[in-house]
C-alpha cells in the first residue's frame, strides 16, 4: 500500500505531505489542489495524465513511500533542469530499473474519461496504448519505432511526389513497416481480448443492454476486401501498400496500420426477443442516456485496471478525481462498491454517498494541509 507522498514545486503545490490509507478521501474546492496530488502519483507511477499538461519545472520532486510485508520502501522523481531522474530507497536509477521495481500501478479516473467516446479517435487509441506501455515493457520501444518508420515512409512519399526519389526504395520500408505494425497489433490484440471476455464480469456496468467491444481495424477491413483472410497482418498490410502505393504517394500519408484504428462499444439490435441472432450494432454514445455513458466508461475503467494488475502481479492503485458530479448517488454507491479490492484516493467537492460500506474512507481536507 502507497502509505505517504510527499510533492515539491508541482504546479502550485509548494510543499504538502499527505498520508494516504487504503481507502483515501480527499474533499475541497476547485483549486484546491486535489487533481494535482492525483496527478503527481501518477506521474511518480510512470505514466502521464492523458489529458493537459504532465511537464515538470525546475525543482519538482515526488517522493511516495509503499509498505510491504511490513517493510516500507521510497521511490522518488525529480526534475532538474534538464531531465527526470529516478530514485529506490535514494539510490538513483533508470527508468527501465524504477519500473520493474515498482510495486504498484496507478489508473486515473477523470471527468474526462466520461466523454471518452466523444471525442476524437486519437484519443481513444492513446487511451489503449498508455495501458499497453505500462503492462509490457517493450511496447513503448515497438511503438516508437512503428512511429519513426511510418514517418521515414511517409517522407519518402512526398519526395517521390516531388520527383526527388524513385518509387523502388519503398520497397524495404514497406517491408519494415509491415512488420512492425504487425508487433504493435499483436499487443493490442491482447488487451482487446481481454477486454471482451470481461465484459461479462462487471454486470454492474455492462449487463443493462447486449454490450458488446468493438475495435475497427484498417488491417482487418482490408483482408476482408481483398480475400487475404488466412495471411499474417504483415502479409496483408505488405499487400496493401504495394497495391495502394500511387494512392500513398499522391497523399504523403500512410494509409493503413494501427495508427488508423478506432475503438468503442457497440449495442448489439435484435428483430424480437427469441432471435438470438443481432440483426446489426449501433455505437453506445448514440444509444445510450449520459448516465448511462458514464457508467460505461467506468466499467472500462475497471477492465484497464484488473488488466494491468493480472498481467503484472502486483497491486493497482486507483485514482478517481472529482466523478461523482457525474453520477446520482445510486450509481456512485454501485461504483465504490466495485472498487473494494483496490487502494482507492479520489477526490470531490462533495461527501461520499451516505452508506455504511464508505465509513473505512478517512477524509483529508486539503484547506488543513
Amino acid at each position: 500500500m502507497l502509505t505517504r507522498i510527499h510533492v515539491t514545486s508541482f504546479r502550485w503545490i509548494d510543499l504538502l505531505t499527505l498520508t494516504l490509507w487504503q481507502h483515501t478521501y480527499i474533499q475541497w474546492a476547485n483549486g484546491s489542489g486535489k487533481t494535482h496530488v492525483l496527478d503527481a502519483i501518477h506521474l511518480l507511477s510512470g505514466s502521464r495524465p492523458l489529458y493537459g499538461n504532465s511537464s515538470l519545472s525546475v525543482g519538482t520532486l515526488f517522493e511516495g513511500f509503499f509498505e510491504h510485508d511490513w517493510l516500507e520502501r521510497s521511490y522518488r522523481l525529480y526534475h532538474d533542469d534538464k531531465r527526470e531522474f529516478f530514485s529506490l530507497q535514494g539510490t538513483k536509477t533508470t527508468r527501465p530499473k524504477y519500473m520493474t521495481a515498482l510495486p504498484w500501478r496507478t489508473v486515473y479516473i477523470s471527468p474526462f474519461d466520461m466523454n471518452l467516446l466523444y471525442f476524437a479517435p486519437l484519443m481513444r487509441r492513446d487511451t489503449m496504448d498508455l495501458t499497453l506501455a505500462r503492462t509490457y515493457e517493450q511496447f513503448a520501444r515497438v511503438k516508437k519505432d512503428y512511429e519513426l518508420v511510418m514517418r521515414e515512409r511517409n517522407a519518402l512519399l512526398k519526395k517521390i511526389r516531388e520527383w526527388e526519389a524513385s518509387r523502388d526504395m519503398l520497397d524495404f520500408w514497406d517491408k519494415k513497416f509491415s512488420e512492425l505494425a504487425e508487433t504493435y497489433l499483436l499487443y493490442r490484440t491482447k488487451y482487446i481480448s481481454y477486454i471482451e471476455v470481461s465484459l461479462s464480469e462487471h454486470p454492474a456496468f455492462f449487463s443493462k443492454y447486449p454490450i458488446i467491444f468493438s475495435y475497427t481495424s484498417s488491417v482487418d477491413a482490408y483482408r476482408i476486401e481483398s480475400g487475404l483472410v488466412g495471411d499474417s497482418d504483415s502479409v496483408v498490410i505488405l499487400s496493401y501498400l504495394r497495391e495502394r502505393r500511387e494512392r500513398d504517394i499522391l497523399s504523403g500519408h500512410t494509409h493503413i496500420g494501427p495508427h488508423r484504428d478506432d475503438w468503442g462499444f457497440s449495442i448489439l439490435q435484435y428483430q424480437d426477443t427469441q432471435n438470438s441472432t443481432p440483426e446489426s450494432s449501433i455505437p453506445a454514445e448514440t444509444y445510450l442516456s449520459r448516465w448511462e455513458m458514464k457508467m460505461l466508461l467506468l466499467g472500462y475503467k475497471m477492465i484497464e485496471a484488473s488488466f494491468i494488475e493480472k498481467i503484472l502481479d502486483i497491486p493497482v492503485i486507483l485514482l478517481i478525481d472529482d466523478i461523482f458530479a457525474e453520477l446520482d448517488e445510486r450509481n456512485s454507491e454501485v461504483f465504490l462498491n466495485s472498487l473494494r479490492t483496490h487502494q482507492i484516493i479520489l477526490t470531490s467537492q462533495k461527501p461520499l454517498p451516505n452508506h455504511e460500506k464508505h465509513h473505512d474512507f478517512i477524509c483529508i481536507n486539503l484547506e488543513d494541509s
